[in-house]
């Protein structure tokens, strides 16, 4: 067997005290004859050997422990004496102090600067998710237009009980509309100063003087509006009292409305009309059908524009805003939104005119009211005090110039149909004006000469307009321009 296995054996059994003292012995330095420390001496007794045993164990004990403390120490001292050789040229406080210093200062710069790096990073990030959600939302109408856009909650079940399509974001519209992504936000957006106008404005002279202000909207713009209209708009709910621009219902629907021969008609006009909407009203009118704040925001934007004046800047046509956003009167859909904004002030209106015995229509801004009875009973000046009251809370005003109060022995009309005998009629002085054209057309054939196309339309148009409004009482001046329109073509 190996010696060191050998040796190894031996000291786990008889441990290495005793190991060791065996070996003393084997090799003469300690003498055969004479016990080991840890064997019973010469006339010692057992108790003795006992005793003396247990303090040898507590005497090794102890030898380990201190042992272990003056190794502990050793290592203490050890590197006290490192950092003494470290440090025992450095007692100079102000060089001490400037050190740290430095070190501090170093650790400072080290932290602005990853806290800088960090900040940066988070700014690209925040710029790049930033861009990325600009590109595939809309985020920002314009300066005053944006507040609602965070609010995308839709009403699904109002808009399917109100038979309207859901439109629940900006691409769902898009696709709505039938245009490209792009196109929508061209369209939505708002500028103060422009290049390029969206809309042809125009003024046409009112009949009872002064100026009418038309803005139509060019060719994408105008589809999109109808397209709304004709999908969303035609679908609301109106009232029963509005006549205007509605399938089925005209001025002669308006007229017939109210019993011919009146004791009283009164007519009132609404002023700035179509500009008294304005963007938040047609915006609360989408949200109303179940649209969110954002889509209806966008759905406003596009039925609604703002009054601008041209304006040349470094050689170049500039077109700048002059209002806030509101109705256009050319727009196919705003006469829609104005009588479903109207639909409150109607129901209200003829509440009061059921009570008092009155008929009431409207036809846009023209406001009419019959009455038949006594009328010394009947108290025009409360009446309209009243009426007033309530146009006033629904955010108009009336036109007090142009406010009307008729009696029989006045000429009664109605959105320019005539309801003073039993059968409802035009004006005299339109009927005379159809008579000369008429009659100078058929002097300037007979003659030779030839009649304008302006001429035969006017005569065309005007003759189609007597056999809506009565055929029967007009037949014979109808018969007539029917005669000559045929020889003319």
């Amino acid at each position: 067997m190996d010696t060191k296995a050998e040796y190894r054996k031996q000291v786990n059994e008889m441990g290495k005290k005793e190991f060791t003292f065996l070996k003393m012995q084997e090799y003469g330095f300690w003498p055969s004859n004479l016990p080991t420390p840890y064997e019973r001496q010469q006339n010692e007794t057992e108790e003795d050997f006992e005793n003396r045993k247990k303090l040898l164990d507590e005497f090794q004990k102890l030898s380990e422990k201190i042992s272990d403390e003056y190794k502990e120490k050793y290592e203490i001292e050890k590197k006290l004496s490192s950092l003494k050789n470290e440090y025992q040229n450095t007692w100079d406080y102000e060089k001490i102090r400037s050190v740290v210093a430095q070190e501090i200062m170093k650790e400072s710069i080290a932290r602005r600067a990853e806290r800088k790096a960090e900040r940066e990073k988070q700014k690209q990030l925040k710029t790049e998710a930033w861009t990325k959600r600009k590109a595939e939302n809309i985020l920002f109408i314009g300066k005053g237009y944006s507040n609602l856009l965070c609010k995308k909650e839709t009403n699904v079940q109002k808009l399917k009980g109100n038979h309207m399509p859901v439109i629940e974001t900006d691409k769902e519209l898009a696709n709505f509309l039938q245009i490209d992504y792009n196109t929508l936000r061209y369209l939505v957006y708002h500028r103060d100063v422009i290049t390029f106008d969206n809309y042809y404005r125009f003024d046409i002279p009112k009949k009872s003087g002064g100026i009418r202000h038309i803005a139509a909207p060019k060719t994408q713009l105008k589809t999109s509006q109808r397209q709304i209209l004709e999908q969303i708009l035609q679908n609301a709910e109106i009232s029963d009292m509005a006549h205007g621009f509605i399938k089925s219902r005209s001025v002669l629907t308006s007229a017939k409305s109210h019993k011919t021969g009146p004791d009283l008609l009164i007519n009132i006009d609404l002023d700035n009309f179509f500009p008294t909407i304005t963007f938040e009203r047609v915006r609360g009118l989408y949200q109303s059908f179940g649209y969110s704040g954002y889509i209806s925001s966008l759905l406003a934007m596009i039925c609604t524009y703002c009054e601008r004046m041209p304006l040349e800047i470094k050689g170049e046509t500039k077109y700048i805003k002059t209002s806030d956003r509101i109705l256009p009167q050319g727009s196919p859909a705003s006469p829609m939104i104005t009588n479903i904004i109207c639909r409150k002030m109607d129901s209200r209106i003829n509440g009061l005119c059921q009570k008092l015995g009155l008929t009431y229509t409207r036809y846009a801004d023209d406001m009419s009211f019959s009455y038949i009875g006594n009328t010394d009973n009947f108290s025009i000046g409360s009446f309209l005090n009243t009426i007033n009251k309530i146009i006033e809370s629904e955010g108009f005003h009336i036109k007090k110039e142009k406010t009307h109060i008729l009696r029989k022995n006045n000429r009664q009309y109605i959105t320019g149909i005539v309801i003073n005998n039993e059968e409802i009629g035009v004006p005299k002085k339109w009927i005379k004006i159809l008579k000369a054209s008429i009659h100078n057309a058929q002097k300037l054939k007979d003659s030779g000469g030839s009649v304008s196309c302006e001429t035969k339309n006017e005569i065309s148009g005007k003759i189609a307009w007597l056999k809506s409004v009565n055929e029967k009482r007009y037949q014979k001046i109808i018969s007539q321009g029917t005669k000559l329109l045929k020889e003319l073509f």
